[in-house]
Parts: C-alpha cells; sequence; structure tokens
C-alpha cells in the first residue's frame, strides 16, 4: 500500500482552492468475478468483485474486495472481461485499488441469517494486466506490477541490503 500527500498548488482568484487529501492505494493480484452495470441516482457505474491474492505463493489467501471501476480504461477493460467471468474462466489481473473502506452488514439467508459481516469496498482505478487462464490477454504500455511467473525466481538483493 502506499499512501501520498497531495500539496496544494497556488490559486488565482478565478480557480477554486485545492484541499489537501492523501492517497490510500492497494497494488496486487487478483481474480475477477461478479461483473455487473449498477443503475444509481447519480448514474450507472460497474461493479465486480475481486479476490486478492495475499501471503505465500505456495499457499495464498484470498481478501474479498467489492469494487466500483473508475476510470474509462478500467472501465473498458473489464467490460472486455465480462464473457471470460460469464465463462467461469479464471481471469487473473494485476491492479490498482484506491481509497479502501468497511461497510458492516447483515445476513438475510442461510443457516447464519441475522449474523453481521463486514465487506471491503474499494475502487479500482488501474488495470496493470490481465490474464485468461494462461494466456496474457492485456498488458499496458507502462506497467506498476508484474503477472506472476512459472518457475521460482531467486532474490535479488542490493549491494548494501541489511
Amino acid at each position: 500500500m502506499t499512501a501520498t500527500a497531495q500539496q496544494p498548488q497556488s490559486t488565482t482568484p478565478a480557480q477554486s482552492p485545492r484541499s489537501d487529501y492523501f492517497n490510500l492505494n492497494i497494488k496486487g493480484l487478483r481474480y475477477l468475478s461478479n461483473i455487473r452495470q449498477v443503475n444509481a441516482p447519480t448514474g450507472t457505474f460497474i461493479s465486480c468483485v475481486i479476490n486478492a491474492l495475499s501471503g505465500a505463493t505456495d499457499n495464498p489467501s484470498y481478501v474479498r474486495f467489492d469494487v466500483t471501476v473508475a476510470g474509462k480504461e478500467a472501465s473498458s477493460l473489464i467490460n472486455r472481461c465480462q464473457k471470460a467471468v460469464d465463462e467461469d474462466k479464471k481471469v487473473l489481473l494485476g491492479f490498482t485499488l484506491s481509497h479502501p473502506s468497511t461497510d458492516i452488514f447483515t445476513l438475510n439467508k442461510g443457516e447464519h441469517a441475522g449474523e453481521q459481516r463486514v465487506s471491503l469496498k474499494a475502487r479500482l482505478i488501474k488495470v496493470d494486466w490481465v490474464k485468461i487462464g494462461q494466456e496474457m490477454v492485456f498488458k499496458a504500455e507502462k506497467t506498476d506490477s508484474l503477472p506472476p511467473q512459472n518457475g521460482a525466481a531467486q532474490p535479488s538483493y542490493a549491494e548494501n541490503s541489511f
């Protein structure tokens, strides 16, 4: 995760002042599912579920995020993945999420009805690459993350490593 403070730029009387803000971004790998169009009073947007990979590569854990897709490029790429997701193909993405938050909801059905759970939410702001099965179908010109490689790579360290 990265957090970046943005400083306000000087403004003229015709411009409105900009506020300071912090960016909290999450970069990683994930599996894509449940792509859907949501019609809200403020307009239509794309939402999906991602299961981000975390932990050791030989035994990863999954962190589920309910995401809203932000931006034309990310929206276009997620829409292009719709067919593969509907056909239950494994769609793996290199991604950047922004503005993570939590929400508490109550289960309505099943043996756990009435119990509360936590939902992680975020905005999907960038897709670096897309793999469907073992095939790389998209790679951004300038990516921030790398797709997983077959075979174990030896770590390389700086000369002055601790």
